[in-house]
């Protein structure tokens, strides 16, 4: 079974984006995942985190964590959110697997191929 992993934008000065970027990302992992896919959304574990260390005034690098997420990963779904294509984290992850000869879909062209 092939493993998907899921980007989409995140950081935003307003936190009201943020939580709804991360509810978007949920809820189209909870789909995926419903539909039978393996998918890895990054943004909806690690939301909860951010919101527990930035409390105690902390701040994780992601990078390093996501590409050994990335690296077990054999294809990537980007949701094309508002803001996505402006996204430093989204074309990394985006170069990441292009870069390694990966498939790369937007959401939109997974769910027509796949019938979703």
């Amino acid at each position: 079974m092939k493993l998907y992993f899921i980007a989409c934008p995140y950081s935003d000065p307003n936190p009201e984006i943020v939580e709804q970027r991360f509810n978007q990302c949920t809820e189209v992992a909870a789909k995926l995942s419903l539909a039978g896919y393996a998918v890895y959304s990054q943004i909806t574990m690690t939301h909860p985190i951010n919101v527990v260390v930035s409390k105690q005034g902390k701040k994780i690098s992601w990078t390093p964590i996501d590409e050994a997420y990335m690296a077990r990963c054999d294809e990537l779904i980007v949701l094309t959110l508002p803001g996505w294509d402006k996204s430093s984290g989204v074309a990394g992850e985006i170069e990441y697997f292009q870069s390694r000869g990966k498939q790369v879909w937007t959401y939109d062209e997974f769910v027509q191929e796949y019938d979703i």
